[in-house]
């Protein structure tokens, strides 16, 4: 039973499930046996078959008394059901946000003419928007909403004196400035990772220099994404970046979690570019954003620790030789990476961690133990044996290793820079081993020959050995 309805079943959360159940014998929501049957066998497939269920199947359970398989009445009862979970995901929706359920509330009592019923449920909006710890740019959309709901309320009791023009105005334009500045950070991060992304950022030249202004400067949900937006924009004036890292630590608490580790993810990529344009300092900016993400618990999804994130954090805190806290890290974080990415990516940095400190004798052992299924990880990993065999002066097993290395890069058919990353890597090592220390022009030679070849894995070290 492929679909949408297996798909949606097999994603609700088991205490959802369970509030689902009541729904779904709830004859508010349904009033067919046979869906709440059908109900019945899809939770048997899942929670304790663990198989997936088929139409055959289902009929069988919701039409007992049926002879013969009917495709329409199964897909009719399929229907009827994943209607009342779309009905359930609603509701649950519009009450995991009190504010905007208030309001729902507020403008069905207007609808009714209940002015008491009303007041008071306007009230009780405002006073949850008051206690709102977060200031997103959802919330300025909620306090726009709520004023318009207040504004349709006077308009309609004549109370025209009293009208809030200026406050649904004020409150308008700081819900769509911070909405707006939101989406065109995230879509210029999007464009940076997928270049054939274009995207029209409309009416935006003009909003940054509304936003410049003082008042919309103190609103967290815009001046964090005003800097946010010049930082991605014009990396070289870092005053952008440092304002957009200061507020990202002063009001980081305004934002809900996954928004929190987007922002970031944004912050962090603009640190690696820069170190990638030979801007080694802000490894030291990088890891500082690292560490107090970790602190504020906001870089897992799911419960998951990015792998990417995982190593990323290892190398920032190897470039500025806290290998205490690197260490710290991947002992006290490998539980949270995902089990197939565990043990190889935990054991790889524990080993470049060895290497940084010239424990060779620890590093090889965890280079070799695990088999490393992700090709540019193996690759990354053969290419620290060789790091480790050439500091070692082992000459003779290194070039064996680089050799075998070839054949591999060769068998595995690495595509596109990859490939000529690692060959050139293998290459200027050989070169390297080949050329004796006295051949100063030669060596001269080689140096400008790796400074401009365009790929080329470990360009620095290798320019430290020549």
């Amino acid at each position: 039973m492929k679909g949408r309805l297996w798909h949606v079943f097999t994603k609700i959360d088991w205490r959802d499930l369970r509030e689902l159940e009541k729904c779904v014998r709830s004859p508010w929501y349904n009033q067919r046996e046979y869906v709440a049957k059908l109900f019945d066998y899809l939770r048997e497939c899942r929670e304790e078959l663990k198989i997936e269920p088929t139409k055959e199947g289902a009929f069988r359970q919701i039409f007992p008394n049926e002879p013969t398989y009917r495709d329409e009445r199964m897909r009719n009862a399929m229907s009827l059901l994943l209607k009342v979970i779309e009905r359930y995901l609603k509701l649950k929706t519009l009450e995991s946000d009190e504010a905007a359920g208030q309001l729902a509330l507020a403008e069905a009592y207007r609808k009714l003419q209940l002015p008491k019923h009303y007041d008071q449920t306007l009230r009780t909006a405002e006073q949850i928007l008051e206690k709102e710890a977060i200031r997103d740019a959802d919330f300025y959309s909620n306090a726009y909403d709520l004023e318009f709901e207040k504004y349709q309320a006077l308009s309609v009791r004549r109370q025209l004196k009293e009208v809030n023009l200026q406050a649904v105005s004020d409150k308008l334009d700081i819900a769509y400035l911070s909405q707006k500045l939101r989406q065109t950070c995230f879509s210029i991060a999007h464009r940076r990772v997928y270049s054939s992304a274009n995207y029209d950022l409309g009416l935006l030249p003009p909003l940054l220099e509304i936003t410049s202004q003082e008042k919309y400067q103190s609103v967290p949900a815009i001046s964090l994404y005003y800097h946010g937006y010049f930082a991605l924009t014009q990396p070289n004036e870092e005053f952008h970046f440092k304002k957009f890292k200061e507020e990202l630590f002063a009001f980081g608490n305004e934002f809900p979690t996954n928004e929190l580790r987007d922002l970031y993810l944004l912050a962090t990529n603009y640190c690696i570019k820069r170190m990638n344009e030979d801007a080694p300092q802000f490894a030291a900016e990088a890891l500082d954003l690292y560490k107090e993400a970790l602190r504020q618990e906001v870089l897992l999804s799911d419960g998951v620790l990015s792998h990417i994130t995982f190593s990323n954090i290892v190398t920032m805190s190897l470039v500025t030789e806290e290998y205490a806290f690197a260490e710290a890290f991947i002992k006290k974080n490998k539980k949270l990476l995902a089990i197939k990415h565990r043990n190889p990516i935990s054991g790889y940095n524990l080993a470049r961690l060895k290497y940084q400190r010239s424990q060779f004798e620890e590093a090889l052992p965890l280079l070799q133990a695990e088999v490393y299924k992700d090709l540019l990880l193996n690759l990354s990993a053969k290419t620290l044996t060789s790091k480790i065999f050439f500091e070692s002066n082992e000459h003779d097993v290194l070039l064996s290793h680089l050799d075998a290395m070839s054949q591999f890069i060769r068998r595995k058919k690495v595509m596109g820079y990859h490939q000529e990353n690692f060959q050139n890597f293998i290459s200027f090592l050989k070169r390297i081993i080949e050329i004796p220390d006295f051949e100063k022009e030669n060596r001269q030679i080689l140096k400008k020959e790796i400074e401009e070849v365009k790929a080329v894995a470990e360009r620095r070290w290798l320019l430290e050995q020549v």
